[in-house]
């Protein structure tokens, strides 16, 4: 008797199969046997080989049905409260980003935290990642603590081609970053400074020098102290650090600095210690003092119209975000690097006279 014996097929290959094979995420087979920006060459090759090798055939029909555009998310801090002074703005280069680039492949998501949420927001986007969703490309915040920036090192070595913004961190394989020249704003701020104190034989100011462990205040705030003390090594400059969540300390030692330091000048670095300065001088028992402050919102505008501030150095948030948003997108569908790893926006004075125009380019509403 003959027995005949059928040939049983064996099951498909997957992408989720190739990814646990070698190690990797299934987004980062996807990008691979896609073809889509983000991957170095050894390892598209190295996944390509592993496929041939395993049997995967790409099903091109069902491919062509749900193919779509490359998901570009932003995860950057909450527009609302205390992040309506700087942050909103920020959101704002972003949606003009997603408003011009409709319709070009780009599929434009935003992510929002709330203060000291960052790192499971990117949790979350990591979550998505891992099964198996399609994140092409992440503009984000610059990382301040060793949770965010391990959180963000993961996503980029999962294949999510990661972009940061006012920050950077070189322990994140990033592609690039967008920052305001920092250097160049307290420079800017400490001549503005040093103008005003010329005529002061004792000067002294007090500095609200925000996070020391963001950028932006730090930098800032560093750069302001050298080049201050270098054109008046007299000065006596009192440090009041703290930004986000300590507004209403900030607002008591800002007040008690200027009734027993006698301080001729008061600065801020950031946004937020700003709007303190607006509070404290706005109170009848504080002495008037020259006060120069950091970014534009309707508060520090207003206050610059009435004389309470006397000037404000813009960093141009809305023009970085956009900026960055557009390298990411570049890259995400041309493949196109940006030319320094680092780009840096330029910075401005403003005064009353040049506040009408900086309001228009900036959008604030006034």
């Amino acid at each position: 008797m003959t027995t005949s014996t059928e040939s049983v097929p064996t099951a498909r290959v997957t992408m989720k199969d190739i990814a646990g094979c070698l190690g990797v995420s299934i987004n980062t087979v996807h990008k691979a046997i896609a073809g889509k920006p983000g991957l170095s060459d050894a390892l598209r090759a190295k996944i390509l080989a592993t496929a041939s090798d395993m049997g995967y055939r790409r099903n091109e029909g069902a491919s062509n049905l749900s193919r779509k555009d490359v998901r570009l998310v932003a995860c950057l801090p909450s527009s609302q409260r205390e992040g309506s002074y700087f942050y909103a703005y920020l959101w704002e280069g972003c949606q003009r980003f997603a408003a011009e680039s409709r319709d070009s492949g780009i599929a434009f998501e935003s992510v929002e935290f709330d203060l000291g949420g960052y790192a499971d927001a990117l949790s979350g986007i990591a979550a998505r990642v891992e099964a198996g969703e399609d994140v092409g490309g992440l503009l984000a915040f610059a990382p301040t603590t060793d949770e965010e920036r391990s959180r963000l090192a993961g996503l980029a070595k999962a294949g999510v081609s990661v972009l940061l913004l006012d920050g950077d961190c070189a322990a994140v394989e990033r592609i690039g970053a967008v920052i305001s020249d920092y250097c160049a704003a307290g420079q800017l701020m400490a001549e503005q400074a040093a103008n005003l104190l010329v005529c002061v034989e004792e000067p002294c100011v007090v500095m609200l020098s925000g996070e020391p462990n963001t950028d932006s205040h730090r930098l800032v705030a560093r750069a302001f102290t050298e080049a201050l003390t270098a054109e008046r090594p007299d000065v006596r400059i009192v440090d009041l650090p703290g930004a986000h969540a300590r507004t209403l300390e900030l607002e008591i030692a800002l007040e008690t600095a200027l009734g027993c330091e006698g301080a001729q000048l008061v600065c801020s670095v950031s946004a937020v210690g700003t709007e303190a300065i607006v509070e404290v001088l706005s109170r009848s028992n504080v002495p008037p003092v020259n006060a120069i402050g950091n970014d534009l919102f309707p508060e520090s505008v207003d206050a610059l119209r009435t004389g309470l501030l006397t000037n404000l150095v813009y960093k141009d948030p809305v023009g970085m975000a956009y900026r960055a948003a557009k390298a990411l997108g570049d890259y995400l569908l041309w493949g196109k690097k940006p030319e320094e790893p680092v780009q840096m926006g330029p910075v401005q004075l403003v005064f009353r006279a040049n506040l009408q125009q900086y309001c228009v380019a900036a959008g604030v509403e006034q």
